[in-house]
Formats: C-alpha cells, structure tokens, sequence
C-alpha cells in the first residue's frame, strides 16, 4: 500500500515539475532583459504576481484559504504608489483572476471544467442592487471616482466574497479547513483583544478589547468593533467544529474557546456586538428548544434579557463622556441621513456622497469636526442610492436568509439542522452588527456570509 501512494506520489510531483520549471526559467529570462528598464523591485512583485496566479490556477482551494486568512486584517495593506488594498481584496482579485483563466483554459482544450459558474445565490437580487446604485450615478458631480465606487465595491463584495466561496467550496473537507482558518483567526483577534485588556490603561470602561499593535503593527486596525465583529462571525462556525468533533477531549477545548471569545466579545463594550451576540443566542435558544418551552415565557425571557442590557446601559455607560458624544454623533448623522433621503427618495444622492453631506452640514462639523462614514447600511444606502438601493439590498439579504432557513427546515437529521442553524446565526448576527457599523461592504461581514451559504447548500445534498 506504500509503495502504491509513494507511486503516486512521484507521479504528481513529475507532473508538477516540468510546469515549475518552464515557469522559473521564463521568468528567468524575462528578469534578465526587464532590470535594464525596470526597477528591481517592480520585476520582482511581477514574478510574485505570476507565481501566486499560477499557485492559484493549480490549486484555487489555497487561494480560497488565503482569503479567510486575510479576512479581518483590512488595516494589513498592500501599498506602492497610489495603489492600497486590503491583502484579502489582493488575494481574491488573484483567486479570480486565476479561476477565470484555468476556465478558459479548459474550454479552449475541451477538458471538463473544474468549476462551475451557475451556483449564484441571490444574483438576481444583487443585480438588481446593482442596477439601483447605478442609477445613483446621475447625482454625482464627478463620475470617475463613483464609478469606481460602483464596481469597488458595490459589485466587488458579491463576485469576490459570495461567488468565489460558493462555488469553491464543493467538498466537506474544504468546508471543515475554512471553519478551523475561522476558529484560528478568531483565537488571534480575541487574544488580540485580550492584550488590549490587560495593558490598558486609565479607568476600568479603557480596558476594553480593541485591536491591539505589535510594535507599530496593527493588522486588525479600526477600534473595538473590529474585534467584536469577527468574533460575533466565529463563535457560531467554532460552534459547528464542536458539533463535528467525536473526541470529547476536542469538544470541550472548543466549548472553552467559545467561551472565551464571547468574553471578550464583551469586553470590546461594543453595543453592535453585544446585540449581534445576543441575536445568535435568541436563534439559538428559540429553534433549538421551543418545542419545550412556551411561547410567552420565552418572550417574557427575551424582553427581560433586553430591558436588563437596557437598563445597565443607561445607568452605567449613558454617564461616560465618550458614550454619550458617541450616541450623539450617531443621532445627529441620521438626521442628516434622513434629510438626504428626502431631498432623493427615488435614487439617492449619488455613491459614495454620504461623507460629503455630513461634511456640508455646519452643525456637524462645529459639534464633531471632520465628517465620518455613515454608521449603519441602512443611512448609508437610503442617502446614497434611495429607496430603490435600499429596497434591493435588504431583499438581497433577506433571500440568503430565506435561503439559509430553507435548508433548515429540509433538514434531515438533528446534527444537520444545528450545523445549519449555526450558519443562520452568523448570517443574522452580521446584518445586525451592520446596521449599527461601517463594513457592509468588506470581507468582514459578505466572506463569512459567503462561507454559510456554501456551507448550507453542501448541508442540503
């Protein structure tokens, strides 16, 4: 038996040889003539570049891994020139990239295609999103800029971080590694937080868990809700490596991860995660047990749970200084958000303006000065593109969600539905952390939605 895999081995290596070789020495030879004319730094991102494509060709899985690496480190950037992205939007332009030629290449060839290009969830939906912010464009005063808005990243979220994983993610196996790349940056983000706890200073509410620097290096970036986000994202995936672990021992060090993680989810003092996580666990308690409890006691739970945080919010946070300018700046963006979309209810006010608005508004810069990025989709959308934007995103979501309870109730076996409930509860507890945060249309919040319905739809076969 050995010597049959050791064969085989051998086999795929010889195989893997020659392409590797051609690809070094063509290289070899470009570089040669191209450092007469070309900085050396540039020839060498090139051949960079041709070896992540190829990479990604050969195996696109790697790429896809890549991206769930990457995911919330949207402060680590690839910089040169007047070119800076997120490291996870490079990784998926080359996953792409690479997808699209071993494609072609294999139609050219008559081969069977690796990849197939008709599982879209929800493409109608987002095309028709699409369609409305384009509209959007006629109020723009300068249409370069808000064009590129519109492709980067209006239709770059859905293509790159729902296309991609959908169609990728064909076995078990696949599904199983994103989920333990999950539970691994969420271990790193929550420990992130963590150090942020332990070597804060000042009152007790500073010691809270916000990305923490490593010697000037800040890979997560933005403030606590960078790391409540990503931890709202994993605990319910990490839940699901629990369902599938046979070993005790593995399911309790998962149990006292998730554990963990929504310690310092709270620690974070981030309101949209705490109404994310609480969200999860009301899914959780309402579709795993309501056939043993009654209606109205869960009810009279869940309002007593919601007027407890209620409560301790106005008696404790409301009297902190920065709660209180915080609460306001909110409150007084969505007056202007409000204002906007009266001015254009139909099509918006133009993409990406919503800064500009606040920035035109003279009350706002006397009370908070430099103008900020609209705190919640739904402002956002509704000043930016109107009601017909706004409509069509909300229906977007609202079929992945149809979607995701769908294959709940078809569900076979009791393992199936949870593993699936656990998809719905992050798909839930990141359209609510949006409505109250800036990342609707990054990695952050659509890859791991990306991910649930990919899961979901291996689930259902």
């Amino acid at each position: 038996m050995k010597k049959i895999k050791l064969e085989f081995f051998n086999k795929k290596l010889s195989a893997l040889a020659m392409p590797a070789l051609l690809l070094v020495a063509g290289l070899a030879v470009l570089n040669f003539g191209a450092v007469n004319f070309v900085q050396l730094k540039y020839v060498l991102l090139f051949d960079l570049a041709l070896i992540v494509l190829a990479l990604f060709c050969r195996w696109p899985e790697i790429g896809l891994y890549s991206l769930i690496v990457f995911y919330p480190f949207v402060n680590w950037q690839f910089r040169i020139g007047e070119v800076n992205l997120p490291y996870v939007d490079l990784a998926a332009v080359f996953l792409l990239s690479a997808v699209l030629l071993k494609t072609i290449w294999q139609l050219t060839c008559g081969e069977k295609l690796s990849m197939t290009w008709h599982k879209t969830p929800g493409v109608v939906f987002a095309m028709i999103f699409w369609l409305a912010a384009s509209f959007s464009l006629i109020n723009n005063d300068v249409f370069g800029p808000a064009f590129k808005y519109w492709l980067r990243p209006i239709v770059f979220f859905y293509l790159m971080f729902v296309i991609l994983p959908f169609n990728l993610i064909d076995s078990n196996k696949k599904l199983k590694n994103i989920l333990q790349l999950f539970f691994a940056v969420g271990i790193f983000v929550a420990f992130s937080g963590l150090l942020s706890v332990i070597f804060g200073v000042g009152p007790w509410y500073q010691h809270r868990a916000v990305p923490f620097s490593f010697a000037d290096f800040n890979p997560l970036g933005g403030n606590h809700n960078a790391v409540a986000e990503v931890l709202a994202a994993v605990i319910p995936l990490t839940f699901i490596l629990y369902l599938l672990s046979e070993k005790i021992k593995a399911r309790g060090w998962y149990m006292l991860a998730i554990f963990f993680m929504a310690l310092i989810l709270i620690l974070t003092f981030s309101r949209s995660g705490w109404l994310a996580l609480m969200v999860e666990l009301l899914i959780l308690l309402f579709y795993k047990y309501h056939p043993r409890i009654n209606r109205l006691a869960y009810a009279a739970v869940a309002l007593t749970l919601i007027f407890a945080v209620a409560i301790s919010y106005l008696t404790i946070w409301q009297n902190i200084s920065w709660v209180q300018s915080s609460n306001a700046n909110r409150i007084l963006m969505t007056k202007i958000a409000f204002n906007g979309f009266l001015e254009q209810p139909l099509i918006g006010n133009g993409l990406n303006t919503f800064q500009q608005i606040v920035g035109r508004t003279f009350v706002y810069r006397v009370e908070f000065a430099d103008p900020l990025e609209s705190h919640g989709f739904v402002q956002k959308l509704s000043t930016e593109t109107g009601v017909l934007g706004l409509g069509s995103f909300i229906a977007l979501i609202c079929f992945m969600l149809y979607y995701c309870f769908k294959a709940y109730q078809t569900s076979a076996s009791g393992k199936a539905r949870q593993i699936v409930l656990c998809f719905i509860m992050t798909l839930s507890g990141l359209v609510v952390f949006e409505l109250f945060s800036t990342s609707y249309f990054l990695a952050t919040m659509w890859l791991p939605i990306g991910v649930c319905l990919a899961g979901v739809s291996l689930n259902k076969k």
